[in-house]
């Protein structure tokens, strides 16, 4: 019998090596639109700015960046015409990042594909094992969140 220890590690191994697929299964969806992980964060983060568009701290925020970062993100978006930026009106030194109709259409497209490799992913499994697994991953997650486990040195 394998002691709980070993059995965290294998369930933390099995996580990691699971969010690799689907990093890799993300990257060929997204790759096939010239964009990167990181540059369809970015579309979604200016997209969950709704028609207003989302200020550049705000998607720096979303994807736990600096604003700089994000002001590099947003400049290589807008030189491949997938987001505009217009003068914030309620602050007059700010801007607004909305997407362009490219834009849209794009993280619409790329959405849909990874939705599809995700569907092929899962194809076989029993409906009743997907939803178990989705309950036990939510649980460590919320587990680890209330443990303060410190380093003991």
């Amino acid at each position: 019998m394998t002691d709980r220890s070993e059995l965290a590690l294998q369930l933390t191994d099995a996580i990691a090596a699971a969010h690799a697929a689907v990093q890799r299964a993300g990257d060929r969806a997204f790759g096939a639109y010239h964009l990167s992980h990181r540059a369809h964060a970015a579309l979604v983060a200016v997209d969950a700015g709704g028609p207003d568009g989302a200020r550049p701290k705000e998607i720096a925020a979303q994807l736990r960046v600096s604003r700089a970062a994000a002001t590099t993100f947003i400049q290589r978006l807008e030189t491949k015409g997938l987001v505009e930026t217009t003068p914030d009106p309620e602050d007059d030194r700010g801007v607004r990042v909305t997407l362009t109709r490219h834009g849209l259409e794009v993280l619409l497209r790329a959405g849909q594909l990874e939705r599809r490799l995700a569907a092929r992913a899962i194809e076989g499994l029993p409906a009743s094992s997907i939803a178990r697994t989705v309950h036990v991953l939510g649980e460590f997650e919320q587990r680890l969140a209330e443990k303060q486990i410190g380093v003991v040195r």
